[in-house]
């Protein structure tokens, strides 16, 4: 590993002389991860300031990040739905609080960051007086890379195990934006590259070929725990009706459990794909095994008349075509076939994958067991005309919006339609307005989080009013009256802190500003009881609790008393100790964490010097 180098003492010139070699070893790419940012930008900018002036966003040491709820924005239209979050400021420092609230909990986080074309698209310090980067800056790459790498960085901690990143790009920062991303998330967590044709007609700015699409880079946080499912349903043609009525694919059926040597071979015995299944016949049942010896059968199963079904090629197990959950789906459904010692699916699936050329197409299809017209649309043109519509205006009131269909045929790659959704460069709100949209067509109860900054009021004059135009509904530009899709929305910002010096003083400062950090984190918003003290909140029959002052606890214990129901209790301590000596009494009720230490601890990770 090479010694870190301390710049601090350095000379104009001698930083100046190790920029020029930077540059010359890396092909015009000034990354070097021991120069600070804001000593390159100090050098080659006139109009900066000093580093404190220019970087209270990110640099270590600054403040700690809280958020804040405005209250009036809230939006509710049914309890049973997911509550959704807005959140407005510098997406560096929400992502810092998500770090806490969200760490391991997100299942899919999709962004479109700015594409750094030189254009007034890209700003990396907003605290100069021209904070856009333009196009013949030679420190341009280098400050987007900078830029997008802290922010991955902490992205990749909020990733469920089997979570997964989309990013949109284009190709001005496709190329360093792979590279990075195999660093981070390690080049074999690469799924796919999407290439998605979002202008068909072709870029007229173009100078030698008409560049009709740009491109979506997929990132698992462990690729042999992450799946997709197939989300696009068949043409019409392709398909027959066999003697039930149910429509089949021309080649009949497939095997999903059995010999197989197309599938991958089993690598995570914690796979949702990886099992055995075990059918009585006679009983008409089945029984889901995870086996990690292929010649080890469950005897006592196959004693009470069941029979072993695996997938495997040669001595190997392979992975299965289904999940566990859509295989106990299907023999619910009767739609197994048990035969020959492998199982198959009797009417073939009327959906395929999706492919890694995404092209706008309308054809007939088959879904639900019925033909209907189905349509891949992933136009900007389109989504700036719906933006247009949502606004009543003949104005386009945010450049480039990305598509909801493009969003929707990602979010439903997933099999599980309760999964949490993040976009961090959420801009006009699109993610949201897809969410809101698939959860309304499947039923599906998937939640999103957003974070944008407040750049031309793009957070409180777009994104905020779009949700909740699209959430409670609206009239489009032709007058007419578009139904609701229904949701629940919260909005906070992110701009108050507390200082980071560990006093006493701070430690209490920085716990009387968490309770909107501790309702995001176990999602409970409806506030039950608030005294000084302590506040208890609850999502139906979870509670949360929180205790702003050891002296409170016996009222606290006493308040819970009479409630039925689990309580996750914070409670302060100038310590990791949450007095668990004062809970005996509601012990089996009660989970317990002490706070700010929990907070803290995250904070110092990400703000370390």
């Amino acid at each position: 590993m090479s010694k870190k180098i301390d710049y601090d003492n350095w000379s104009k010139d001698e930083i100046i002389k190790e920029i020029r070699r930077i540059k010359e070893t890396t092909y015009g790419l000034v990354w070097h991860r021991d120069l600070p940012e804001e000593k390159i930008d100090i050098l080659i900018n006139p109009d900066a300031r000093t580093p404190n002036e220019m970087f209270p966003n990110e640099m270590a040491g600054k403040p700690f990040p809280v958020l804040k709820e405005a209250k009036t924005k809230t939006i509710e239209t049914d309890k049973n739905k997911p509550t959704n979050i807005l959140i407005e400021g510098d997406n560096y420092h929400s992502l810092a609080v998500l770090n806490f609230t969200h760490q391991e909990a997100i299942d899919l986080i999709y962004i479109d960051p700015p594409y750094n074309t030189g254009h007034n698209d890209f700003v990396y310090n907003d605290k100069i007086k021209s904070g856009y980067v333009v196009k013949d800056d030679p420190f341009r790459h280098s400050k987007w890379i900078s830029f997008m790498e802290k922010r991955l960085k902490l992205a990749k901690n909020l990733l469920k195990s089997s979570g997964v990143i989309f990013i949109s790009i284009d190709d001005n920062e496709f190329a360093p934006l792979k590279m990075l991303c195999d660093e981070i998330f390690d080049e074999s967590n690469f799924i796919s590259m999407l290439s998605i044709e979002n202008n068909p007609k072709g870029r007229k700015n173009s100078d030698f070929i008409s560049i009709c699409n740009d491109y979506c880079l997929i990132y698992a946080k462990d690729k042999g725990k992450s799946y997709f499912v197939e989300n696009i349903p068949k043409q019409a043609d392709d398909l027959t009706i066999d003697d039930n009525g149910d429509y089949v694919h021309n080649s009949g059926k497939r095997v999903l459990v059995g010999e197989n040597k197309f599938n991958p071979l089993v690598e995570d015995f914690e796979s949702a794909k990886h099992y055995s299944v075990y059918y009585n016949q006679t009983d008409n049942k089945i029984k889901i095994e995870v086996e990690k010896n292929i010649h080890e059968a469950n005897k006592d199963l196959l004693k009470n008349g069941y029979k072993r079904y695996y997938s495997y090629f040669g001595d190997r197990f392979v992975l299965n075509t289904y999940t566990k959950s859509k295989i106990i789906e299907l023999f619910e459904d009767e739609a197994l076939e048990f035969k020959n010692g492998s199982i198959y699916e009797k009417n073939f699936s009327t959906t395929i994958r999706l492919k890694s050329l995404v092209i706008n197409k309308k054809y007939e299809a088959v879904i639900n067991n019925e033909k209907a017209e189905y349509q891949i649309d992933v136009k900007t043109t389109s989504a700036k005309t719906e933006l247009k519509d949502i606004f009543n205006t003949d104005q386009i009131p945010f450049d480039n919006p990305k598509n909801i269909g493009l969003i929707k045929l990602l979010v439903t790659l997933f099999e599980n339609k309760s999964i949490t959704i993040l976009d961090f460069f959420a801009g006009s709100g699109t993610t949201g307005h897809a969410v809101l949209g698939q959860n309304k067509e499947d039923g599906g109860n998937r939640q999103f989080i957003l974070c944008t900054n407040n750049e031309n009021n793009i957070c409180t004059d777009i994104c905020y009013p779009r949700l909740g135009k699209v959430i409670k509904g609206y009239k489009n530009s032709r007058n007419e009256k578009i139904d609701g899709l229904g949701g629940n929305l919260r909005y906070f910002t992110a701009y108050d802190f507390v200082e980071a010096k560990e006093t006493d003083r701070n430690k209490r400062k920085l716990v009387n500003q968490s309770t909107e950090m501790l309702c995001i984190k176990e999602n409970a918003f409806e506030l039950v009881q608030e005294v000084e003290d302590y506040k208890i909140f609850k999502n139906h029959d979870k509670y949360l609790g929180i205790i702003f002052h050891e002296d409170s606890i016996s009222d606290y214990v006493k308040a819970i008393k009479k409630i039925k129901g689990h309580f996750n209790t914070y409670t302060f301590s100038m310590t990791d100790d949450p007095h668990k000596e004062e809970f005996t009494d509601v012990a089996d009720k009660v989970t317990l964490c002490a706070i700010p230490e929990m907070i803290l601890k995250v904070y110092h990770e990400i703000f370390k010097e």
